[in-house]
């Protein structure tokens, strides 16, 4: 795995600073007040359990129960302090897949930051000859005090670079400076708590660490909602506007590009898939749109899916999972999958990514779980109205277009000046009457579907073969003159006739009068048909059948 030698070389490096640290405690056990320390860490416990959350990054408030050890016990027991929170927070996601591997990675970078967060501020703070002990006034420790507090400014900012360049993790310089600003004001306001306590420890004892306890998780309930940002809420709005938008489109391209264009204003997307499964029959689409090839990534997902978790936010590379890693060929930090939505007919799933750590919010993922169940049904609606409306233009004997078909498809034909020289056939089949009462109608059915499917393998793909009615045909072909009309019924003419029909107990021959009109600029359907049906009768029908006529050559005869 390509962060194989992070692992053990962070890890290593963590497991002696830790045996470093518990050698340190066991040798001064006997001196150590451990029932403040175990209520010190009982109160951090609480806090770090529910952490504000900025981009990928959790505010635990856990490092003003590690200053107070500090300022109270030093640094090596402050240390402990900041393992054993840190441990507990990272335990509460253990449940979870992508939380294993979070704490994986990023538990040893995460002690390295804590240990520097504390012992280089804590080093100059000692320097300075700040005083620590049971009965410190901090405000007593002026110079200290700010020494403490400059230096803790500065690893802060530090941290973001450290993290950049050991784990390779991208924050947009806009967004790393809001959330160092946040950063510096609640480290400001655990500093403050940190003096308060401790005033508070000294003159009312546990009661008074209580009532700071109370104090700052009041305030932190206040910054909670604070995070609800209007950005958040807004991209939520727009996730609610672009439901109403795909509700009302009843195009499949038009609707997977309208929530293509719809998601990337809500959320930072370079890379994604959208994947529709039909019973089986996999669609998948690209950010642009467009249909793409089978997407590795989407069966990968598929085989480790985990029907408890609808979707997954990964804020860093190290948090996918480690098959779905090994395909990327791009250094994507931030992604975010959905799993399978599933509607009666279909079932839909995607994932987007993005070079960014912490690009998706969990709030957003709700969202966009959502959105795709909305996408789901829209699907479903317009494979249901697309099935509706394939059926009533779709003749349900033979599969071919119906009347109805061949009206909506003849008038864009006939209203397109690239059609034209344009030739109309209809073609009925001889004799078929006798066919029907000689071998009975299933087997004339037979019959009329063998002649369809035959007929839709003698013209272009941009020609129409109807099923008329009864046993007539109406074919329509764009861009064709007389002559080459004449030539081509004659060779569908042929081609019936020399066709075999029937099974091998029975076989007849089938025949066809075909008549033809070609026009060569506007004339409405019914009057094709009528000229076509006037030619097939008097210059097929009555010369003997198993002929092609053109109204050209008939529109002077009179019928006997």
């Amino acid at each position: 795995m390509r962060f194989r030698k992070y692992l053990v070389r962070s890890w290593f490096s963590w497991s002696i600073v830790f045996m470093g640290i518990l050698s340190y405690m066991w040798l001064g056990i006997g001196t150590f007040d451990w029932s403040l320390f175990w209520f010190i860490f009982t109160l951090g416990a609480l806090f770090v359990m529910n952490p504000l959350k900025r981009r990928h990054l959790h505010f635990t408030f856990h490092e003003m129960f590690v200053f107070m050890t500090f300022f109270l016990y030093g640094l090596l027991p402050a240390l402990l302090m900041g393992q054993l929170l840190l441990l507990t927070f990272q335990a509460r996601t253990f449940a979870n897949k992508v939380g294993r591997r979070r704490f994986l990675h990023f538990y040893p970078l995460n002690t390295l930051i804590e240990a520097m967060l504390l012992v280089l501020p804590g080093l100059v703070y000692l320097r300075l000859g700040g005083q620590i002990g049971p009965n410190v006034h901090l405000l007593e420790q002026g110079t200290a005090l700010l020494g403490f507090f400059a230096i803790l400014f500065l690893v802060l900012g530090f941290s973001f670079l450290m993290s950049r360049f050991l784990i390779g993790e991208r924050i947009p310089l806009p967004i790393m400076w809001r959330l160092l600003r946040f950063d510096w004001l609640v480290i400001s306001l655990e500093l403050l708590f940190t003096m308060v306590a401790i005033e508070a420890f000294q003159l009312f004892g546990y009661t008074g660490l209580m009532a700071t306890f109370l104090i700052l998780s009041l305030l932190k309930m206040g910054l909670s909602k604070a995070t609800e940002t209007e950005e958040t809420q807004s991209k939520i709005d727009q996730v609610e506007r672009l439901k109403e938008q795909l509700y009302r489109v009843d195009n499949e391209q038009l609707l997977i590009e309208k929530f293509w264009n719809g998601l990337r204003e809500v959320v930072e997307l370079e890379r994604g898939w959208l994947q529709v499964n039909r019973t089986g029959d996999r669609t998948f689409y690209d950010v642009s749109g467009r249909k793409s090839k089978p997407i590795a990534d989407a069966f990968t997902l598929e085989r480790h899916r985990d029907a408890e978790e609808p979707y997954f936010v990964y804020d860093s590379l190290h948090e996918w999972h480690p098959d779905l890693q090994a395909q990327q060929t791009e250094l994507h930090h931030s992604a975010l999958v959905i799993q399978p939505v599933s509607s009666t007919t279909n079932a839909v799933s995607c994932m987007i990514s993005t070079t960014a750590n912490g690009a998706y919010e969990g709030a957003i993922a709700v969202e966009i779980h959502r959105l795709l169940k909305t996408l789901s049904w829209s699907l479903e609606r317009i494979d249901e109205r697309n099935r509706l409306q394939h059926e009533s233009l779709t003749d349900p004997m033979t599969g071919l277009p119906n009347q109805r078909a061949l009206k909506r498809w003849t008038k864009e034909r006939l209203n397109d000046i690239a059609s034209y020289p344009l030739s109309v056939f209809l073609v009925d089949l001889d004799h078929f009457k006798a066919i029907n009462d000689t071998y009975g109608h299933a087997f004339g059915d037979e019959v009329l579907i063998e002649a369809g499917a035959l007929f839709s393998r003698l013209v272009r793909s941009g020609d129409l073969v109807t099923r008329y009615g009864g046993e007539e045909f109406v074919f329509v072909f764009p861009r064709m003159n007389e002559a080459a009309a004449l030539v081509t019924g004659e060779k569908i003419r042929q081609a019936l006739r020399a066709h075999p029909f029937g099974s091998e107990g029975i076989r007849v021959q089938v025949t066809a009068s075909i008549g033809i009109e070609t026009i060569h600029e506007y004339d409405d359907l019914d009057t094709l048909l009528r000229h076509a049906d006037r030619a097939m009768y008097v210059g097929a029908k009555f010369n003997g059948r198993d002929r092609v006529a053109h109204y050209r050559d008939t529109s002077t005869e009179r019928i006997q």
